[in-house]
């Protein structure tokens, strides 16, 4: 992987990085009908509810908002403990948009006096600890200067520094230097004095804070780098912090192979900013950055003309990475032809199958397969196009694509059989929901498919998913499974947050239940967890109001187990 690998790779010369926002615009809410995509991160409004307490402070409003009175009912110390607990990857995009609403939301906060911890700092801190850099910014800014506390102050002035805005933090150490005793301000008014070349200061208070027993290795090292005007080698960054990131990008430190597989959203997001292309994809495919990214990384990648001129024979020969940014250059040419962009893409997407990187091949892709002529002769891609919209949150070309299969289904028996394939996740994503379209549907499916154990595992999952959004399944088919063979369970969570996500549901506990379903996920792939718990966790969703993000979950596991 190293000729694909930039920005801070062994063998590079320093590069000096400019701002760049890597921020993935994610996708609204999809309609239990398909609706255009729009974004949650865009046009952010600041605004504070009846109450001034800044707990109750937020970013996100209306219809994009989680309701004003989620935490009624709440107690205070269990919805703060449950926030600290939140994993800082969640398993599948539309999970990690689910859990950037919940702690962006407006709304008063639960039951109980306030503690020692900020509600809106354990907010802010989860956002930094996802790589949601700039909800962080605009989160602490929703509250008034003079109420936000030196943590707060703290974690603004790291975020400044995450979001490569070195001078807004350095302002904010200035003050804080002043105003606490916080070995953090210390260290970062150190380094914004080594940028102000004013060594023998910045060097002097480290040396005291190193004296009073400072523990921080990696910080001290890529200072006295950069005190040197030398490149410091680090092999490790375990808990990597906001001011060390910003010491390797100041610094050009050379970092080992370890550090750039990392999966830490914060290193990723430093690399993805560097250019390097394998942590380039695994953002985009944990939704952390745009796939604007992951373009300009394949484009950059360089092919002899045989490769461009032969795509799939080459792409056979090469590693993944390089087979993807091949097939993508190829496809994206100027003037390509659709049948030549169609070979290449659904090569891209067996690829990505195998690889597990589904949703940042879709996102990568889905504007130039939304713009493939549909056609006769373009059948057989079909169901490719409509999970690859599906999963990149165009569910409006994903239903034109569905609809042009359906058609054609009742007259070509090829197209037939695609439709059939494909008609479970159209009954999900609402395309074809009546209750005997549902049935025939879900007939027709399993009468196609082979009774062998893993089509069993797979009607499993797909039954349970169905019947958890509410869709009824006929007896003969619960009756099939039932006469089946014996299977393996998926990954259960913990009883407790199953237990406890049941009941908030049903006691109408919305921020509740959404916070025990994202901790009993906590980083499984929704695709492998238990169906029987799958079929709870989309219930009360739907039992708390959220019937179109039940659905979205739905959609996105069944593309994330290659449905």
């Amino acid at each position: 992987m190293g000729s694909l690998t930039n920005g801070y790779a062994q063998d590079n010369s320093p590069r000096t990085l400019s701002p760049r926002n890597i921020m993935q615009e994610e996708q609204e809410v999809p309609d239990v009908t398909p609706v255009p995509v729009k974004t949650i991160s865009g046009g952010i409004n600041v605004r504070s509810l009846d109450s001034v307490d800044k707990e109750a402070l937020g970013v996100l409003s209306g219809s994009q908002a989680f309701p004003a009175d989620m935490w009624s009912q709440s107690e205070r110390t269990f919805v703060e403990a449950l926030i600290t607990d939140l994993p800082a990857q969640p398993s599948a995009p539309y999970l990690r948009i689910l859990q950037r609403r919940l702690l962006l939301s407006a709304a008063q906060p639960p039951q109980g006096s306030q503690t020692d911890i900020s509600l809106l700092g354990l907010r802010a801190k989860k956002l930094a600890d996802m790589g949601q850099i700039k909800d962080v910014i605009s989160l602490i800014r929703s509250a008034p200067q003079n109420e936000r506390q030196d943590a707060l102050q703290i974690q603004l002035a790291q975020a400044h520094l995450l979001d490569d805005n070195v001078s807004e933090a350095c302002a904010l150490a200035a003050t804080g230097s002043q105003e606490s005793s916080d070995p953090f301000w210390v260290k970062t008014l150190a380094f914004c004095r080594l940028l102000a070349k004013q060594n023998d200061r910045a060097m002097l208070s480290l040396n005291l804070l190193r004296d009073g027993g400072d523990n921080d290795p990696v910080f001290y090292r890529l200072m006295e780098g950069l005190n040197a005007g030398e490149r410091p080698t680090l092999e490790s960054l375990p808990a990597p912090k906001p001011l060390q990131i910003a010491l390797i990008k100041s610094s050009q430190a050379i970092l080992s192979a370890d550090i750039r597989k990392s999966d830490d959203p914060l290193v990723l997001s430093m690399l993805t900013k560097a250019g390097d292309i394998e942590a380039t994809q695994k953002a985009v495919e944990l939704n952390i950055a745009s796939a604007d990214f992951l373009k300009e990384a394949f484009l950059h990648v360089k092919f002899s003309a045989d490769e461009l001129a032969n795509p799939l024979d080459s792409a056979e020969k090469l590693d993944t990475l390089k087979a993807q940014a091949l097939l993508y250059q190829v496809s994206s040419q100027d003037g390509q032809l659709p049948v030549v962009q169609s070979e290449t893409i659904a090569l891209a997407f067996e690829l990505a199958n195998k690889d597990g990187n589904f949703f940042s091949i879709a996102r990568l892709y889905s504007p130039m397969i939304a713009q493939l002529p549909r056609g006769i002769d373009m059948l057989w891609f079909a169901p490719q196009a409509m999970r690859a919209l599906l999963g990149a949150g165009d569910w409006e070309s994903a239903k034109s694509w569905y609809l042009m299969l359906r058609n054609a289904a009742f007259s070509d028996n090829e197209a037939a059989k695609h439709w059939i394939a494909i008609r479970p996740l159209a009954v999900l994503a609402g395309f074809d929901v009546a209750p005997e379209a549902v049935h025939q549907t879900l007939t027709d499916w399993w009468t196609a498919q082979d009774k062998i154990p893993q089509s069993y595992q797979q009607a499993t999952l797909l039954f349970s998913i169905i019947d958890g959004m509410g869709l009824n399944i006929p007896d003969t088919l619960w009756l099939d499974m039932i006469q089946g063979p014996k299977l393996a369970n998926g990954q259960s969570p913990k009883t407790s947050l199953w237990v406890k996500m049941n009941e908030a549901a049903n006691q109408n506990r919305l921020g509740e239940t959404v916070l025990m379903a994202l901790l009993a996920f906590n980083g499984t792939k929704a695709g492998e967890m238990d169906s029987t718990f799958l079929h709870d966790a989309l219930a009360a969703l739907r039992m708390v109001g959220l019937e179109r993000d039940a659905r979205a979950v739905a959609v996105e596991t069944l593309l994330q187990t290659g449905f």
